[in-house]
C-alpha cells in the first residue's frame, strides 16, 4: 500500500510540469494509462491517452482511477450521484471521491455514468440508428424497417427522443406500415424518483390507424440500476386524438397508463445487450384496454456495431376501424451505437 500511495506522490509531483493535470486509470495487471477520461457510461471508459487515439476499458480491468483536472458528474449503481474529483485508492476495486466537503470510498464497479460536468455537453449524448431490409423476387415484395434513439442527460434532466418505421415496397404501391415518434423529458426530484411528459405520434395499418397523438404526463422510479441491469417504470395519463383508416376521429380520449422498460447489458464476449418495454393503456370511458411492446437483442459484431433482432407487439380491444385487433412482427437489421 506504501509503495503503491508513494508512486500516486511521484506521479502527482511530475504531472506539475503539463499544462495541466493529467488523469490515470490503473489497470489490474499493473498498466497505467495517462491521458483525460471522455465518459464513463454502461460500464465501458471512454478515455483519451496521450499521443494515441481513444480507447474503451471495460471498469471490471480496472484497479482505481485518479481524475481531478476538473469536476465530474457520477451516478452510482445505487442511485447516488455526485460532483467532485476521483483520487486513487489503494485497495484493488476502489477509488475514492472527493467534492470539497468530504471524501466518499465507491467501488470502481459501481459506477454507472460519469462525464466532466463543466464540458461534457456532447458526452451526455448516446444514442443509436438501425436499419434493415428483405426483399423476395418471386412477389416482387420488398420491407424496409429503421429504428434509432437519441437520448441526453444533465443533473436533473433526462430527454429522450426515438423512432422507428416499417415500408412495404411492391412493383406497384409503397405502403407506411408502422411509424411511432416520441419525446419524453424526465426531471429527477431525487436520484431516482422523477416526473415525466412526453408526446407520442403513432400510426399502425394493420390495427386501422391512420395516425394516433398522444401527449402524456406522470411519475416514475428508477427500480434497479446496477451493472448489467437498468430498469424503470413510470405511470400516469394520456390524452390521445386518433384518427382511423376509415377517416373516423373519437376526438380526445383520456387514458390511465403503465410501462415498465428492463435493459440488460453483457460487456464480456459475446457482448449482448437486451431491451424488454411493455406499456398499457386503459380508458375508463370507454372501457378499452391497449398494449404496446417491444423485445430488442443487439450483438456487437464489431466495434459500435451490432446486429439486431427485435419483436413488437401492439393490441387494440376497441380499434376505431374494424379488423384486427393485435398486430406483431419480427424485425433484422444492423445498428450503429455512439455513447
Amino acid at each position: 500500500m506504501k509503495k503503491f500511495i508513494l508512486f500516486y506522490c511521484l506521479l502527482m509531483i511530475a504531472g506539475t510540469g503539463f499544462s495541466q493535470m493529467k488523469d490515470t486509470i490503473f489497470f489490474n495487471n499493473g498498466s497505467i494509462v495517462i491521458g483525460k477520461i471522455k465518459k464513463i457510461k454502461l460500464g465501458i471508459v471512454t478515455f483519451d491517452p496521450d499521443d494515441a487515439n481513444d480507447i474503451t476499458v471495460q471498469l471490471r480491468n480496472l484497479k482505481t482511477i485518479a481524475a481531478e483536472r476538473e469536476v465530474f458528474r457520477v451516478e452510482t449503481t445505487d442511485g447516488n450521484a455526485y460532483y467532485g474529483k476521483l483520487v486513487p485508492h489503494p485497495s484493488n476495486g476502489f477509488v475514492r471521491f472527493v467534492n470539497g466537503i468530504d471524501t466518499s470510498t465507491i467501488l470502481v464497479q459501481e459506477i454507472s455514468v460519469m462525464y466532466p460536468y463543466g464540458e461534457a455537453f456532447l458526452q451526455r449524448f448516446t444514442g443509436d440508428v438501425g436499419l434493415g431490409y428483405n426483399y423476395t423476387r418471386s412477389s416482387n415484395f420488398g420491407r424496409l424497417n429503421y429504428d434509432g434513439t437519441l437520448n441526453y442527460a444533465s443533473s436533473k434532466v433526462e430527454i429522450s427522443l426515438a423512432f422507428s418505421g416499417i415500408y412495404t415496397f411492391t412493383d406497384s404501391a409503397f405502403s407506411r406500415d408502422n411509424e411511432n415518434f416520441t419525446i419524453k423529458n424526465n426531471y429527477y426530484f431525487t436520484p431516482s424518483w422523477f416526473g415525466t411528459v412526453f408526446f407520442n405520434y403513432q400510426r399502425n395499418l394493420e390495427l386501422g390507424l391512420q395516425r394516433r397523438y398522444q401527449e402524456g404526463f406522470g411519475a416514475g422510479n428508477k427500480l434497479i440500476t446496477s451493472k448489467h441491469v437498468y430498469t424503470w417504470a413510470r405511470g400516469g395519463f394520456v390524452f390521445n386524438q386518433e384518427k382511423s383508416t376509415e377517416n373516423v376521429t373519437n376526438g380526445t380520449v383520456t387514458e390511465l397508463f403503465g410501462q415498465l422498460e428492463f435493459n440488460f447489458f453483457r460487456f464480456t464476449k459475446p457482448k449482448i445487450d437486451m431491451l424488454l418495454a411493455q406499456t398499457v393503456y386503459y380508458s375508463l370511458s370507454q372501457n378499452r384496454f391497449r398494449n404496446d411492446g417491444t423485445t430488442k437483442v443487439n450483438w456487437e459484431l464489431v466495434k459500435n456495431f451490432k446486429l439486431s433482432l427485435e419483436f413488437y407487439n401492439n393490441y387494440d380491444s376497441k380499434p376505431l376501424a374494424e379488423g384486427s385487433k393485435f398486430d406483431y412482427g419480427i424485425l433484422f437489421g444492423f445498428s450503429y451505437f455512439f455513447y
